[in-house]
């Protein structure tokens, strides 16, 4: 049976596990509605919800059918998000609400107090907006607030919102209430419309803002004053590529000479037939001058010339050999041969000039000379080349400037001087050797020049084509080697003056290969559809950078080079010249970039023959040093300027120009790197830097372009944000396109630039010291609703996380801008908690009057408590959306929040707590209170891990910390209220207990022996425990449940001591000596009661009181019963892990005391008194506090040195101010009491004589006390009564002092003054003592200690 009850106990608390249920709010007490054949419209959960609005009950003033527009899929400029309250179906136009009447007529009221239809609400693009160029599309400007905080609409669109008072809402919901035949009793303010009134609040705030800008309209063109400097720049650079147009005569002198050229090219000539001779005679070399060595086959032979040359020398003779034989068989008389050679060449030029016709034209083309022109000139230029040098003669006048040498024995390079040499030249064919020397005198010189044929002092040759040399020229020549032993090279400057007879007053052949480069390349140029291009050749290979033209003039530039001895190099150099006139026209700058870095490549790279450092070769250039530096100066600024404005000058829409770009980027690097190879200059800008400089330039002016954009459809205001938060999307427009296309263009320099970042970086940079400087103002005079701060946060927040937080240095630092927004922020707070204190107010007001439902049948709360922490939850989850990335602001508004927390719950709990008293005499309405106390502990919880746990502000922890605490003691104090109404119940239950317990008689067994009596005694406690237990199961959390285990506890254990162990006192005699007392617990008498007591100052008085429950006391069996029966009790509330823990049983107070007491009957009398007079240490704390006189005394210890006994020698000299009253004589008197253990065979008591009239009477009287030699003098104390003397009538006692031995048995004597007080201070423990030793009749040790 007993074990059948202890499953049974234990099962009924089974329950306690399931208290912890998923939170749901019950069902709206309104009718339910039929289910329509509908799907419910998923909740989305992306930052662009769907556009749901409806449509609205009444057209506009203006007449329009006021439907509200849904949004079109191609419209992504959304801002906001919608909230879900209403359905548009787009088929028929049908209005299909999920919220009741109510909200149709909030919703009537909201549309009714706007003007216009709702299609007017979505602003058609603005017409001052400027065309853009490349600037990402722009979106719509969206209204996203308004100045009165109402709910942000996305895309302009204007939600018919009008500002509903909660109380409002609850009204309606009471009357509709009261008018529906609704059986339910659950109902929630967030049911139906309740929850769009109150979510209004949290819902005008877009937490996820759009940040996807659609690409819906045209860019701004960034148009500004570098424009300006971009025309000047152009300028400088076409006249650089027109030097030669206006000299008509030097114009007219390279058409003949170019047709010369064209006529009989080189490249057409007749080769050398070059024979192995046997010269019979010494021959010298033609090329070098040089005796042919050797006895037979000493050199070769042309057989058409006869000209003879070294074998390692037939390749430097390059002139024609059919013009040459000519020359020498009309010098010589041989007049048939030099008809047929002239014939030939005769032949040879018409053949060109029939083959051939387009280079004739373009020639006849590019410099504007008519037919005739044309073929007189070409009679004129085909004379000319038919009479070859027969009669051609000059006079050539060298003159040297200067000679640079890099010797490899002396590296740090030489200079020299050369004469001044006139020669006299008659053949155009012949060639001029110029040798450079550093010659010694000295006698080893000479013969090591003779011995090796050539000198460690030779430094180089050039040779100088006669044919080459026209009018003045200023040239430099490199010196080339001469032969293989030649270590040695360099060059020279030389000013040579040509005087031609005929022609004295001509351009060097330079400066007529430029006027005609010139010429070719304008006539490459063509303007198609107004721009200008230029027609580049399609060439391909590692030579195409040289083909400059198409293949007709092609030919015509290289056959005039050929013939007049024009570098490449400066063909190339004068190219360049004339592709930067035309730098911005398509494909050029890839072009200018290649041809740059060949030109690089040609004077950097150091070859075999030639040891000369790169600025030196550049130096030597034909072209002018100074003419190419002053060309790549303005080169270069105008391509800064022009990548100043990329958006302009390379659109995205335009994927050749964008190709561009990245060539031009390419060629400022092949700037900067013949800026550093060549001219060697230590530090030159580096293309990235430039780069970067220059977008960086572009960007700003972008901001600011932006800016006057915004502020032509509104600029900034004190009553609005909305300038700031459509600014960003123009910024995002132009970051987006910067990511997505420049930054892949410009990627040459991936470690150290990126376009997308740089602008994210330089437009966040000056956006956001406008937008601080502003919202200081707004902090001044807040103007705007809080809602419109917050979404302005939010937007700011959003670009910050999607353009910036990675780019440094903004990733390595805290943002600054949430503290802008902290003036905003706390406002938004403030007006949070009047929201939540109205929420609280009136959610607990409907579940009041609901008599708190359940909100389902898993839990065991009440809807109030979901509303309020679903309001509470709302709060925190927006301000969690806030992500705030600086820690002192999120610190600063966790604190704020915690004290909303703070606040509203306790206001809450306070609600409850007023009210409980009400409902505590309702089992079900109580648990379900206090389930709602425990329930804010809980949720507490989890909004406290929500914001940070452990990582959350010290402040903010310690705020919510201490309200969990009061939370706590709310519940605690509402279990102890509820708990009254259980005590007398179990209070009846233990009396039966303790009259079945009195009913065990018997011998005192063990526990384990008693089962059968334990189970007999706690059968009617039981009962009323489990059945108790078992109803808190089921209506309780755990927690509550606990918190009733343990008061539950605490009644049953007090009960048990209080009326069955120490039960209370039967005398009411006694009682009547107590004003206003009351039957009760005996230590609660006599530790409230005792001072008014004024009769009471003995010992023996009170232990004559506690006497009076002698006839209760328990007998040891009994004890054993009861300890037994609290193991079982302990179980009970523990029910096997699922109730109360041992751990709490161990540190029970009331179950210590309980065991104390019952420990008390198994002591023996000796022990209790020995207890007794150690543990009462405050005995005379009334004489101190209110004596009423004093006696002096002296008192000695002693011990029998052989048999131990113990004797004490109280003396009694005299008593002083002693404070009483009487009418008749006072006789004073002292008695004194021993009082301890063992002294029933001992004189105890002994008394002064009188001393009658005398308040400060002298005794001078000895008495003699034996303590034997049983007990220690620590357990014994003296008692000291003043009395006065009453014939035939009790004495009365005017005082009491008490001296315990153990203060004087260090000493062994002392004399002191006793303060005497009107009673004893006893506390609990001494009166239990003496209680149970007065119950104990049969025990003389007892007996005589109560005597």
């Amino acid at each position: 049976m007993r074990m059948r009850r202890e499953a049974d106990r234990a099962n009924a608390l089974l329950a306690f596990s399931k208290s912890f249920k998923k939170v749901r709010r019950a069902r709206s007490a309104f009718p339910r509605r039929k289910k329509r054949g509908r799907k419910r419209a998923k909740r989305r959960t992306k930052s662009l919800p769907n556009l749901k609005l409806c449509e609205p009950p009444a057209p506009a003033e203006n007449g329009n059918a006021g439907i509200v527009r849904q949004r079109s899929s191609s419209l992504h400029s959304n801002r906001g998000r919608l909230r879900k309250e209403k359905r548009v179906d787009s088929s028929d136009g049908r209005k299909s609400f999920r919220s009741s009447a109510v909200a149709l007529e909030v919703a009537a009221a909201k549309c009714n107090s706007r003007n216009g239809s709702a299609t007017h609400l979505l602003p058609p693009p603005s017409p001052h907006l400027p065309p853009m160029c490349p600037v990402s599309p722009i979106p719509a400007l969206a209204a996203n607030g308004s100045a009165n905080g109402e709910i942000q609409i996305p895309n302009g669109l204007a939600l018919f919102k009008k500002k509903v008072q909660l109380l409002d809402v609850y009204d309606r919901r009471r009357l509709m209430q009261g008018r529906s035949a609704s059986t339910q009793n659950q109902s929630s303010i967030l049911d139906g419309d309740g929850r769009s009134a109150i979510n209004a609040f949290y819902k005008s705030i877009d937490a996820m803002p759009n940040m996807n800008v659609a690409r819906t309209k045209t860019s701004i063109p960034l148009v500004s004053e570098l424009t300006m400097a971009t025309k000047r720049a152009q300028a400088g650079l076409a006249n650089n590529a027109k030097t030669t147009f206006a000299d008509e005569e030097l114009k007219a002198h390279v058409y003949r000479k170019t047709l010369q050229a064209l006529l009989y090219p080189i490249s057409c000539t007749t080769p050398h037939n070059f024979q192995t001779t046997n010269f019979q005679t010494p021959t010298w070399c033609y090329e070098c001058e040089g005796l042919l060595w050797g006895l037979a086959r000493q050199g070769l032979r042309c057989s058409e010339c006869g000209v003879k040359v070294h074998e390692k020398c037939k390749d430097l003779i390059s002139a024609d050999c059919l013009q040459r034989a000519a020359e020498k068989s009309s010098k010589h008389g041989e007049g048939d041969r030099t008809q047929n050679l002239i014939q030939v060449m005769r032949d040879r030029m018409k053949i060109q000039e029939r083959n051939k016709p387009e280079i004739f034209e373009t020639i006849r083309t590019i410099f504007s000379v008519d037919e005739r022109t044309q073929q007189e000139a070409l009679k004129q230029a085909k004379s000319s080349i038919l009479e070859g040098s027969s009669k051609w003669s000059a006079k050539i006048t060298l003159t040297g400037r200067k000679g640079k040498t890099a010797d490899t024995n002396n590296p740090s390079g030489a200079e020299s001087r050369v004469e001044r040499e006139v020669l006299l030249c008659h053949n155009s064919t012949d060639r001029i050797k110029v040798r450079v020397w550093d010659e010694d005198n000295d006698l080893k010189s000479k013969l090591r020049q003779k011995l090796t044929r050539e000198s460690d002092d030779f430094l180089g040759q050039t040779v100088i084509e006669v044919r080459t040399l026209s009018g003045e020229m200023d040239v430099w020549y490199n010196l080339e080697k001469r032969t293989d032993k030649s270590a040695v090279s360099g060059a020279i400057r030389l000013h040579i003056s040509v005087e031609i007879k005929g022609e004295e007053k001509l351009a060097p052949y330079h400066v007529q290969y430029t006027c005609l480069h010139e010429h070719l390349f304008f006539s490459h140029c063509i303007l198609v559809d107004g721009n200008d291009e230029v027609r580049l050749p399609d060439a391909k290979g590692e030579e195409s950078w040289k083909v400059y033209f198409d293949d007709t003039g092609q030919e015509i530039c290289d056959e005039f080079s050929m013939r007049y001895g024009v570098e490449s190099i400066y063909q190339a150099m004068t190219h360049f010249a004339c592709l930067c006139t035309r730098y911005m026209c398509p494909s050029v700058p890839a072009v200018l970039s290649t041809l740059l870095a060949n030109i690089n490549a040609y004077y950097a790279h150091t070859t075999a023959t030639s040891a000369v450092s790169a600025s030196d070769r550049f130096s030597a250039s034909n072209f002018g040093k100074d003419r190419f530096v002053k060309l790549l100066d303005q080169l270069h600024n105008s391509l800064r300027i022009d990548l100043s404005m990329y958006r302009k000058y390379f659109p995205t829409n335009k994927p050749a120009k964008l190709q561009d770009l990245k060539s031009t980027v390419d060629l400022l690097t092949s700037i900067t790197f013949f800026r550093m190879k060549v001219l060697e200059l230590s530090s030159p800008p580096r293309a990235s830097v430039v780069v970067q400089e220059c977008a960086k330039a572009c960007m700003e002016t972008t901001y600011q372009l932006l800016f006057d954009s915004c502020c032509d459809t509104g600029g900034p205001r004190e009553d609005s944000v909305k300038f700031w938060f459509d600014f960003l999307d123009y910024m995002i427009g132009a970051i987006e396109e910067d990511k997505g296309v420049y930054t892949l263009v410009l990627n040459q320099f991936p470690q150290e630039l990126d376009v997308g970042k740089l602008s994210a970086s330089t437009l966040w940079t000056l956006y956001k010291t406008d937008l601080k400087l502003a919202l200081d103002d707004h902090a001044k005079t807040k103007k705007c609703s809080t809602p419109e701060y917050m979404n302005l946060y939010f937007k700011v927040k959003g670009f910050y996380f999607k353009y910036v937080v990675d780019i440094p240095p903004f990733n390595s630092c805290i943002p600054e801008f949430p503290t802008w927004f902290i003036p905003f922020v706390m406002d938004w707070l403030n007006e949070n908690d009047e929201h939540s204190m109205e929420i609280l107010r009136n959610a607990y007001n409907r579940d009041k009057s609901d008599n708190f439902p359940q909100t389902s049948e898993h839990t065991k709360f009440s809807n109030s408590v979901v509303d309020v922490f679903t309001q509470l939850n709302e709060a925190l989850k927006l301000l969690k959306q806030m992500d705030c990335p600086n820690p002192e602001v999120y610190a600063d508004m966790m604190k704020r929040f915690s004290k909303t927390l703070n606040k509203v719950l306790l206001a809450y709990a306070d609600m409850v707590h007023k009210d409980f008293p009400r409902f505590a005499a309702n089992e079900k309405l109580a648990c379900i209170l206090m389930n709602n106390v425990q329930q804010l502990r809980v949720q507490l919880e989890k909004i406290y891990e929500n914001m940070g746990g452990a990582e959350l502000d010290p402040q903010a922890s310690d705020v919510l910390t201490k309200l969990q605490k009061k939370l706590n003691n709310v519940l605690d104090k509402l279990g102890r209220e509820f708990a009254v109404y259980l005590e007398p119940n179990i209070k009846e239950q233990m009396i039966k207990l303790g009259n079945l317990l009195s009913k065990i008689k018997g011998q005192q067994l063990q526990k384990t022996q008693v089962a059968a009596e334990v189970d007999i005694v706690l059968e009617p406690l039981m009962d009323v425990l489990e059945a108790t237990l078992q109803r808190f199961s089921q209506q309780c959390e755990k927690t509550v449940m606990k918190y009733l285990l343990k008061e539950m506890w605490k009644i049953t254990v007090v009960s048990m001591e209080k009326i069955v162990v120490l039960p209370p006192l039967d005398n009411k005699a006694l009682l009547k000596q107590l004003p206003n007392a009351k039957i009760g617990d005996m230590t609660k008498l006599m530790s409230t009661k005792i001072n008014d007591v004024k009769g009471l100052s003995s010992v023996k008085d009170m232990m004559d009181i506690a006497r009076e429950g002698s006839e209760r006391s328990l007998s040891p069996k009994q004890c054993t019963v009861l300890d037994a029966a609290l193991d079982a009790i302990k179980e009970c509330f523990h029910a096997g892990g699922q109730g109360l823990k041992k751990s709490f049983f161990e540190k029970s107070e009331e179950l210590q005391a309980l065991k104390y007491a019952l420990s008390l009957y198994t002591q023996t009398s000796e022990q209790l008194i020995r207890t007794f007079i150690t543990g009462q240490k405050n005995q005379d704390l009334p004489s101190q506090e209110q004596p009423v006189g004093e006696i002096s005394v002296q008192v000695d210890l002693f011990a029998h040195p052989g048999t131990g006994e113990q004797k004490v020698t109280v003396k009694i000299l005299a008593a002083n101010d002693l404070r009483w009253q009487t009418t008749s004589v006072f006789k004073p008197f002292v008695e004194v009491h021993l009082v301890g253990p063992h002294l029933a065979d001992k004189k105890r008591k002994q008394a002064t004589k009188t001393k009658s009239g005398n308040w400060a009477p002298k005794f001078n009287e000895t008495f003699h006390f034996f303590l034997g030699n049983e007990g220690e003098p620590e357990h014994y104390e003296l008692i000291f009564q003043v009395k006065d003397y009453c014939f035939a009538r009790e004495d009365r006692i005017v005082g009491v002092g008490v001296l315990q031995l153990a203060s004087i048995v260090e000493q062994g004597s002392c004399s002191m003054w006793v303060q005497l007080g009107s009673r004893l201070q006893i506390d609990d423990d001494g009166l239990i003592l003496l209680r149970i030793l007065s119950q104990r009749q049969a025990d003389d040790v007892a007996k005589e200690f109560v005597k």
